[in-house]
């Protein structure tokens, strides 16, 4: 049972780190890409909304991160409790 919280944390975290990378690659690239005057085609405009997405997704997972892991311990708490009249 506690190998399947640890992975669920691990899952939590790497998902958090990597929706901020590619939040933070998004923002830098769309930036470069909208501002830069460079002559690309239109549609790499959409790296910067790709950004802002994910930059509130990563923000959501991290919110709940902590969350999940109280989430976590207390089903592990009540799964462990055994009534004495069973």
């Amino acid at each position: 049972m506690n190998d399947t919280l640890n992975e669920n944390d691990r899952i939590m975290t790497t998902l958090t780190k990597t929706l901020l990378a590619v939040s933070v690659t998004g923002f830098v690239a769309g930036t470069a890409i909208d501002f830069g005057r460079f002559n690309l085609n239109p549609s790499w405009t959409v790296v910067l909304p790709l950004g802002a997405v994910s930059l509130g997704l990563f923000l959501i997972s991290f919110m709940l991160e902590k969350e999940t892991a109280i989430f976590n311990e207390e089903k592990q708490r009540n799964e462990s409790y055994v009534p004495i009249g069973a």
